[in-house]
């Protein structure tokens, strides 16, 4: 098992405690993180090259990167090659791919054309990777207009693209109230990645909260110190043999730095003491 971090996540420990960009990395190498999920736009920000040294000073890899798109209005798949171009250069063995959204009044033609579009793209960017030893991936996105945001919809997408495959976020089922145990056994043949998102009902958690579709507000939390039942789907990842990466996730946390250390020693201890 290794642990990665959002590395918007060191970016903002960098601006909320004014150490560098290079000290924050070094302070999560010493957490016993050893990779990203780096944003396609980050990398590109800085330049691909600026941001690979960055990271290799670092002793830091990147486990996946990911990427919007709007295949479902646009199905140019050059913009999706120039992405796996990008997650290759760095290193990257997956990518995670949101490849666009629907409007809530869009009528069921033109949403049932915008899935249409989106699958047939992820096809023919799902054989490309393929040649890259790149799998791709999609998740449950927390978002009224990502018509992907539950397991049934990723189950209809994983019909329509068979290399396809499923990052699983534990914190985004809860979005539109969906158990996550329920969500984890539908989708377990096809998960490659862990995105490790917890949740908070406690306003004095701080950070910005989700609004669920139930209206409840969803407050950041460190792994292990929320209400996702993450302790139970690492026993169910760690008894279908998952050894892959388990990735730290808590945007718009109030203190990234202090949530990144909690959530790394809470996970590797946890993983530890699950049977093999």
């Amino acid at each position: 098992m290794h642990l990665s971090v959002f590395y918007n996540h060191i970016v903002r420990a960098s601006e909320q405690t004014g150490l560098t960009l290079e000290e924050v990395l070094n302070r999560v190498h010493e957490f016993g993180i050893s990779a990203v999920e780096l944003d396609l736009e980050e990398a590109l920000g800085c330049g691909k090259e600026v941001m690979k040294k960055r990271l290799e000073k670092a002793g830091i890899s990147v486990a996946s990167m990911y990427g919007f798109f709007d295949f479902g209005n646009d199905p140019d798949t050059k913009p999706g090659f120039e992405f796996i171009d990008t997650a290759e250069y760095l290193g990257a063995g997956k990518v995670l791919i949101i490849p666009g959204f629907v409007d809530e009044t869009a009528s069921a033609e033109e949403r049932n054309t915008a899935l249409q579009k989106m699958a047939g793209t992820l096809n023919i960017i799902c054989d490309y990777a393929e040649r890259k030893r790149i799998l791709v991936t999609m998740e449950d996105f927390d978002d009224i207009r990502a018509p992907f945001s539950g397991s049934d919809e990723l189950l209809w997408f994983l019909e329509q693209v068979p290399k396809l495959h499923i990052t699983f976020d534990t914190g985004n089922f809860i979005y539109r109230g969906e158990d996550e145990l329920e969500a984890y056994e539908k989708l377990k043949h096809r998960i490659v990645h862990v995105h490790c998102k917890d949740r908070s009902l406690d306003e004095q958690n701080g950070g910005m909260p989700k609004l669920a579709m139930s209206g409840a507000r969803l407050f950041p939390s460190p792994a292990g110190y929320g209400f996702i039942p993450i302790e139970e789907i690492l026993t169910r990842l760690k008894a279908g043999g998952y050894d892959d990466t388990l990735a730290i996730e808590h945007f718009d946390a109030v203190d990234h730095l202090g949530y990144m250390e909690q959530s790394a020693e809470w996970l590797r201890s946890s993983w530890a003491k699950k049977p093999v």
